[in-house]
């Protein structure tokens, strides 16, 4: 069994995805625009938008989207939090300050008793990370 995370913007997927692959140094591997499919219906100022992109680093694989104008998508106050097992405390201190550029550090960097090292961000789109190494 493997879980994927799927995350939906509000018409700024591209800049997301781009932010991400610099944040885990990965590679877009699939990127699809709601122009590609000229049977779907869509604004034409949406032609240009991600209907579906695929982010690959480190043996994981987020997708992402934007959803159609008119929904309003939202990761809801904590509500849905994405947790990085980082390998070394440079890689963990690396992602962290990527991700707090332009977000909001919740947890700054610590030595909880359930950690070596931990941290929460959520980032300028909204996203909450954990990052930690046990």
């Amino acid at each position: 069994m493997k879980i994927k995370s799927y995350l939906s913007f509000n018409g700024n997927a591209e800049e997301a995805l781009n932010f991400y692959a610099g944040v885990f140094n990965g590679t877009i591997s699939e990127i699809f625009r709601y122009g590609d499919y000229p049977d779907m219906e869509s604004p034409a100022d949406y032609k240009d938008k991600i209907i579906h992109s695929d982010l690959e680093f480190n043996g994981c694989t987020f997708s992402m989207a934007d959803t159609m104008p008119g929904t309003k998508t939202d990761f809801g106050s904590l509500g849905h939090t994405i947790t990085v097992f980082c390998d070394t405390d440079q890689q963990l201190k690396d992602i962290y300050e990527k991700l707090a550029v332009g977000g909001e550090i919740k947890c700054e960097l610590c030595q909880p008793f359930y950690a070596k090292l931990y941290a929460e961000v959520v980032d300028k789109f909204g996203v909450a990370w954990a990052l930690i190494i046990e």
